[in-house]
């Protein structure tokens, strides 16, 4: 179970690397749009280099990185409140911790289901992006990916939390 497990987290920084990737073109993206609306304007209309498309291109690339990044960053990324967990036992919070990724691992798992319900709705409909005219099943299975691996993250964790932990640390 621990190789699975292990397998998961590699799966899942491999992914957080792509998102980051995704996140740099986006950004680059957004940076030409601006310099070449701003040359648009500067000449006063005669040279036109904008582009259509870049809405959703920025959108997707968001979506996706986020995507992307949510299995990596579920360990670290969670907010606790102090207050209502402060004077509880630390196997307590421990078993809290567990349940919150558990919780993620559900999620992911629900989401891949509605992106790539979604995905097939859309290939069967012939759904296309309005500026780039991309099929949008390809959009909705990229970022199942992600989701999918969300999942498998969660649930990875979880099962460390309440079945690899010793419980010792009360």
């Amino acid at each position: 179970m621990r190789t699975l497990i292990d397998w998961i987290r590699k799966s899942a920084y491999g992914l957080n690397l792509a998102a980051g990737v995704i996140l740099i073109a986006t950004m680059l993206v957004v940076l030409a749009e601006i310099l070449l609306r701003s040359l648009f304007g500067l000449t006063g209309g005669r040279l036109d280099l904008t582009f259509t498309g870049s809405f959703e291109l920025v959108r997707w690339g968001m979506l996706l990185s986020l995507a992307y990044c949510m299995p990596y960053t579920l360990p670290r990324a969670q907010v606790v409140v102090d207050l209502f967990t402060d004077n509880l036992p630390e196997w307590i919070k421990e078993r809290l911790k567990g349940l919150y990724t558990l919780l993620f691992g559900v999620f992911g798992m629900l989401m891949v289901w509605l992106l790539i319900k979604s995905g097939q709705g859309a290939a069967m409909n012939g759904e296309t992006s309005q500026d780039l005219l991309i099929p949008m099943q390809y959009i909705y299975y990229l970022a199942s990916v992600g989701m999918l691996l969300l999942g498998l993250r969660g649930l990875a964790l979880a099962y460390e939390e309440f079945f690899l932990t010793d419980g010792s640390e009360s």
